[in-house]
């Protein structure tokens, strides 16, 4: 999709925007491609699922995902059934027009404030970065505990195609990412991240986010704003949780100094305190052993996937060799939850 594309596309489907400028696209996407488009009302966002991997056409990439974000976003709206979740705080953002062919979802345009992990470098309050976290884990907590078990999320979000491609990426390759950092025991541990990647693809308990990691979470003058919905699937409580903590690690072991590091661990202790908090009566079912044991193991594949696997381009480790310092490191950390899941205290505050 070209500039011009998106110019004649909104103007076709947004009887009430009027263009003042040219689209701008913007950077740091991997999946799709998107724009701000500038005009009056306001500017607005408008993203375009291809039918693979925007940063890399040769991976084919089901374009339903964006049918996915437009519906959770939906769900936030005045009369949607998750409405009572957003406050000035934290919201999605509102979502304006969706289409089908081609499939592109016009939204509302948050800003240009920081991501998460720019405002952890910028940032020097502390208690600031517990807000977020508490804000955040209130969030994801009331989100999970509200759909657990609710048969109408689970088949307006049954987002297999995406699953299939986070297992074929995330889970299946984790071997092959562990023994490019030299770990011996590569093929057993590479063993469990595939079956969690398969366990992740059965019927899950509660409607997730997907895609919870510092890119997502904008910071605005008017509060926090999560953006980027395409992966939401009915699954399992790791896959937000596991994987916003797994950021959050990575972004303190790469903080510019002491300082930066403390506020971003003061922002995960806040994190899953109100995470578990606000899970309330629903933890039996999303917090029971097995499911700390799953947050273990994709927090170890999450940080492989960024360190020696498919997704270090971009991102905090990015043209570091396997062998370089902070790699192993990383990789040690990883490979230590995935041997022994339920020896590290990493996620000991989700227990009753």
């Amino acid at each position: 999709m070209t500039d011009d594309e998106v110019l004649s596309h909104v103007r076709k489907r947004l009887s009430e925007f009027t263009p003042t400028g040219d689209p701008s696209e913007l950077a740091g996407g991997n999946l799709n491609m998107v724009w701000r488009v500038p005009g009056e009302p306001s500017p607005v966002i408008v993203k375009y699922a291809p039918p693979h991997i925007a940063a890399n056409p040769d991976v084919p990439l089901d374009p339903s995902r964006l049918l996915i974000e437009a519906r959770s976003l939906e769900l936030f709206e005045p009369e949607g059934p998750l409405a009572a979740l957003c406050d000035t705080e934290l919201r999605p953002p509102h979502p304006i027009d969706v289409d089908t062919d081609p499939h592109v979802l016009v939204m509302e345009d948050v800003g240009g404030g920081p991501d998460l992990g720019a405002w952890f470098r910028a940032e020097s309050d502390s208690g600031a970065a517990k807000a977020i976290g508490r804000h955040i884990g209130e969030f994801i907590g009331t989100l999970h505990a509200q759909t657990e078990s609710r048969e109408a999320f689970a088949n307006a979000f049954d987002n297999r195609p995406m699953q299939e491609t986070r297992h074929a990426v995330q889970y299946e390759p984790a071997r092959d990412y562990l023994a490019a950092a030299g770990v011996k025991d590569a093929d057993m541990l590479g063993d469990r991240t595939e079956a969690l990647g398969k366990r992740l693809l059965e019927p899950g308990r509660c409607y997730t986010m997907g895609d919870l990691w510092p890119p997502s979470v904008r910071i605005t003058e008017d509060g926090l704003r999560l953006i980027d919905w395409e992966l939401a699937h009915y699954g399992q409580p790791a896959q937000d949780v596991a994987h916003f903590v797994a950021h959050l690690w990575m972004q303190a072991h790469r903080a510019p100094d002491a300082s930066a590091a403390e506020r971003i661990r003061a922002c995960q202790r806040a994190f899953l305190r109100a995470y578990r908090a606000a899970v309330g009566d629903a933890a039996d079912a999303l917090l029971d052993e097995n499911s700390l044991r799953d947050c273990a193991i994709h927090f170890g594949c999450e940080i492989l996937a960024r360190t020696t696997g498919a997704f270090q381009e971009g991102y905090l480790y990015e043209g570091l060799s396997p062998h370089h310092d902070a790699i192993q490191e990383a990789v040690s950390m990883a490979t230590e939850h995935i041997r022994d899941p339920d020896a590290p205290d990493t996620f000991a505050s989700l227990r009753r």
